[in-house]
């Protein structure tokens, strides 16, 4: 059995100096994709940090102030984070800050994403 190659009738061969335009330039950007690299597991460790740092409050916060009906325990909340929040910019900047960590905060095990923002958040309010 011949096998026969059929290419199209504007195909042309190209050199291997052209090649290079279709495989990429010579520009190496490794340096800045560690740096990028660097960049998201700094900001990550302070999100985290600060988060920790606003749930201790929380918790403790929830300890003195819970009345044992959980409505009222969350509308006090609600309007304890809507004060606090909106008392400065660097209060709403944190607050705000581990608000996302608390609800997105997302660790990757085996492939699987386990929140621990949400596990974390509610385990310290369920012992306060």
């Amino acid at each position: 059995m011949e096998m026969n190659v059929r290419m199209p009738a504007n195909y042309n061969v190209m050199s291997e100096e052209e090649m290079t335009y279709t495989t990429g330039g010579a520009i190496d950007l490794g340096v800045f994709y560690l740096a990028g690299d660097v960049a998201s597991w700094i900001l990550t460790g302070v999100m985290v940090v600060n988060w920790l740092d606003m749930l201790g409050g929380a918790r403790s916060w929830y300890a003195v102030n819970k009345t044992g009906n959980i409505g009222t325990d969350i509308e006090n909340a609600i309007q304890t984070w809507v004060d606090y929040t909106g008392s400065s910019a660097w209060n709403a900047v944190r607050s705000i800050a581990a608000t996302i960590t608390a609800i997105g905060g997302t660790i990757l095990v085996g492939g699987v994403g386990i929140p621990y923002g949400l596990i974390g958040t509610a385990a310290a309010m369920l012992t306060a």
